[in-house]
């Protein structure tokens, strides 16, 4: 065999070797994304930091929730999705601040912006070892994307390789779907209260 041919043998090899590298190799943000721990709705989900379980679920056309100039109703050309949930630290003090939909089709929605003043919502409540306490998350999807979706739960959006809850969500009960729901002030054990329509 030639010096030439030789030399164009090794350079076809080396390229399909780079190549064949290229596509096994993650992503960065594979390699950096959050450690999945699985839960299904119903049971505690527990990661290393903390320990989270849904209470119930409901689902709304209309939300009405007091806001700074007092309250406000709020529509939506999907649905509103209202869970009340109960989550403790596991041994230190903790906020969780991230929370994201993860619909049927893989789209990701976080929770919505528009009832920051909300009492009780998940990253206003700060954790503590042992003691669970109540938190509400509320978000804002298109009626094709509930069924079937799964919960993102973790301290942080931004931890690289922090553990991330991915709580696999069942089907919502006839009684939970409601045409519009109030969110109102609560005590200091429950920080809201829900009224149905």
């Amino acid at each position: 065999m030639s010096g030439g041919l030789k030399n164009a043998v090794a350079l076809c090899l080396a390229i399909a070797a780079l190549y064949g590298m290229r596509l096994s190799t993650p992503l960065y943000s594979e390699i950096v994304s959050p450690v999945a721990v699985p839960g299904v709705q119903g049971k505690p989900a527990k990661t290393a930091r903390f320990v989270m379980g849904i209470v119930k679920v409901y689902l709304a056309q209309e939300l009405t929730a007091p806001g700074l100039g007092g309250t406000r109703t709020y529509t939506t050309s999907g649905r509103w999705l209202v869970i009340e949930a109960a989550a403790k630290a596991s041994n230190e003090s903790i906020t969780l601040t991230s929370a994201q939909w993860r619909g049927p089709d893989g789209i990701r929605y976080a929770m919505t912006r528009r009832l920051s003043t909300t009492p009780g919502l998940l990253g206003s409540e700060r954790l503590e070892p042992g003691i669970p306490r109540p938190i509400l998350l509320v978000f804002e999807l298109p009626e094709n994307q509930i069924e079937g979706g799964t919960l993102l739960v973790a301290e942080t959006a931004f931890a690289p390789l922090s553990e991330q809850l991915q709580i696999t969500m069942t089907p919502i009960e006839a009684a939970n779907i409601h045409p519009s729901i109030t969110i109102e002030r609560g005590g200091h054990i429950l920080p809201w209260k829900l009224e149905f329509r």
